[in-house]
């Protein structure tokens, strides 16, 4: 049952017309009790500190033009490869160390963005890192079919602030931790031959008779003995420190671990993360080395404590649609499996001219307008991803109230209830006024040619559709009840295209008896 009331007509119509030209926070604090303001955001965006083309007070100018008013830098951790030859590894190798946070200097990169922060106040601009966990190396660089795999699996990391919490990001390219093992014990083998060495140079001398009676020295090892010298020093420099790496490149696929543990380090230092781009798939060669990555949205669900997907724009496939991945991931939640839900933002990443950096957003939900409140809702839900013709879209209000007792609850929080529960949206149109610019007057239009659905979701599972061609608030009290059920809801609008649409975090609901 529900009830639906477009805003056009009479006086509806003109109390929004009024509020929107005057004061945009008034129509969104009516919606929202606890008077949120949304704020457009890009998350993933890469600058030339990095791989991006651009300086970072170039983007946050573009940023501003587009209407932008919160910006998540997310250069690369390191970009730095490595191929050791065996069995030299460690001294005979082929580095690439590209632009990154840690090449540029991780105090630098803190500072650029700080000094943004205070040339433009009314921006929100964050620092954060797309870090590179792992990669492996398939193949032979002899037999000309060496091959990179791995390379593009990343999760992205906000909320770090000291440099030290950069410079010890662990990944195969800074470094992982290494550890005392049988293995470390094997890589002291090179002492042997230091014995060896000091074997033969200590007893080289022979002596022998001759006819005359005189003595003559025989098998000088000297030479054989510095070679084992030689040999034992090269090859101790190369084991050392003699601690076994818990991950590295030269042992293939090892699972999720250097996910997880990139993952954990995050969360020891209060900071977040978002697994980037889980669907994509990206093959190439570059000289006579292959660059490999699949999609690894399975990942998502066999890693814990992470904060967040990033579903629009590569994700929408498989992870976030009804019933997808991060649907199951969200039932884990409500059934115990998983001590803390896992989020949806969208990501742009944005490296220079090739799409509108405005193309993905992600819209916060923010009570006071500080980067402290951006990372609380990235930590805590409060946001919705939005791409394409989708932005011309404001999702002003979306609840789950208790009737009975007037309690509301909005993305990212949970609510209990003894009864049913109503569900309220409501969704404008930007960009309908003739003030508003060009772009945005197009994608208001193309709304009121074609029309969208706003899909309902409980438990992942689409129970209703609402059609509209506009402006729409909606009343859906649900039939649905089960006492000591925990259950959520989200929306999903306009997403019949891949690549468009609104995906909302979901409203927790746990059901109770009454009393």
């Amino acid at each position: 049952m529900y009830r639906k009331n477009y805003l056009y007509p009479s006086l509806a119509l003109i109390t929004f017309t009024c509020l929107s030209l005057f004061n945009s926070n008034l129509f969104v604090d009516t919606c929202y009790a606890e008077k949120y303001t949304l704020i457009p955001g890009v998350i993933h965006i890469h600058t030339n500190i990095g791989t991006g083309g651009q300086p970072p007070e170039e983007i946050v100018k573009i940023a501003k033009e587009k209407g932008i008013k919160s910006i998540v830098f997310t250069d690369h951790d390191t970009m730095k490869w490595t191929y050791g030859v065996p069995p030299l590894r460690k001294i005979i190798q082929k580095v690439v160390d590209q632009n990154s946070i840690l090449k540029y200097g991780a105090a630098n990169y803190i500072n650029t963005i700080e000094e943004l922060n205070k040339k433009y106040p009314d921006m929100l601009i964050l620092h954060g890192a797309e870090a590179i966990p792992f990669y492996y190396w398939q193949g032979s660089f002899f037999k000309n079919n060496l091959a990179l795999v791995n390379g593009n699996k990343h999760i992205m990391v906000f909320g770090l602030e000291t440099p030290s919490d950069y410079k010890n990001l662990p990944s195969v390219g800074n470094g992982f931790p290494g550890e005392f093992d049988i293995e470390s014990i094997f890589n002291l083998w090179p002492v042997s031959f230091f014995l060896l060495g000091w074997l033969l140079i200590s007893f080289r001398k022979k002596t022998s008779s001759t006819k005359n009676g005189s003595f003559e020295e025989r098998g000088n090892n000297k030479i054989p003995g510095l070679i084992c010298f030689f040999v034992g020093a090269v090859f101790l420099v190369n084991n050392f420190p003699f601690k076994t790496p818990i991950y590295d490149q030269y042992h293939g696929e090892q699972g999720v671990g250097p996910y997880q543990h990139l993952i954990d380090y995050a969360n020891e230092h209060n900071a977040l993360t978002f697994w980037a781009h889980p669907e994509v798939e990206r093959s190439m060669e570059i000289g006579k080395t292959k660059i490999i990555s699949s999609p690894y949205e399975k990942d998502l669900l066999n890693t814990f404590n992470y904060t967040g997907i990033a579903v629009l724009s590569e994700g929408m496939r498989r992870v976030g649609p009804p019933g997808g991945i991060w649907d199951q991931i969200l039932l884990e939640y409500c059934s115990g499996k998983r001590k803390k839900p896992v989020w949806a933002i969208g990501e742009v990443d944005y490296g220079g001219h090739e799409f509108p950096i405005d193309e993905t957003q992600t819209v916060f939900l923010l009570k006071e307008k500080n980067n402290k409140e951006i990372l609380n809702a990235l930590r805590t839900g409060k946001m919705y991803a939005a791409m394409g013709s989708v932005n011309a879209l404001s999702l002003n209000s979306f609840v789950v109230e208790d009737v009975d007792s007037g309690k509301l609850a909005f993305m990212g929080d949970e609510i209990t209830i003894t009864g049913r529960p109503r569900i309220r949206i409501v969704v404008t149109v930007d960009g309908s006024n003739e003030s508003s610019p060009p772009e945005r007057r197009s994608r208001a239009g193309e709304y009121e040619e074609r029309g969208f659905n706003i899909d309902l979701i409980r438990n992942g599972t689409v129970i209703k559709t609402f059609e509209t061609d506009g402006p729409v608030d909606i009343a859906y009290d649900d039939d649905y009840y089960n006492p000591n059920e925990k259950i959520y809801y989200r929306l999903a609008i306009d997403t019949s295209y891949l690549f468009r649409g609104i995906v909302t975090n979901p409203i927790f609901v746990q059901f109770e008896e009454k009393q």
